[in-house]
């Protein structure tokens, strides 16, 4: 039991590396297209938001179903990065599925510059 939580305490150290990684990424990347700092701090976690705000503006906005969709493929990517982690211990998956979520994350925000 130990052995496993363990395992569990050292994926997620190194998920959290990943993200400060891709925090910077973002940052650095969002500043050379010419958009603000905010936006490449919350860039990899735009994703879970996305759903959201297409809910919220279904009757308004056509391309509402799309932005919804679009939603849902990052939703999917971090429970699948999350059941990987938690449920498996899977180093390996919970990176791509979360490296996956984040770069999915940012194409989100930029369609919306």
């Amino acid at each position: 039991m130990t052995a496993a939580s363990t395992l569990k305490v050292s994926i997620g150290r190194s998920l959290l590396v990943q993200l400060c990684v891709i925090e910077l990424f973002s940052i650095v990347f969002f500043k050379r297209v010419g958009a603000d700092v905010l936006a490449g701090i919350i860039a990899p976690l735009w994703g879970m938001v996305v759903p959201l705000m297409a809910m919220a503006d279904w009757s308004r906005l056509p391309s509402a179903p799309g932005w919804l969709l679009m939603g849902c493929v990052a939703v999917v990517l971090f429970a699948g990065g999350s059941l990987a982690w938690l449920r498996f211990g899977s180093r390996v998956s919970a990176h791509a599925a979360f490296a996956l979520y984040s770069f999915w994350s940012m194409l989100l925000l930029l369609g919306l510059k």
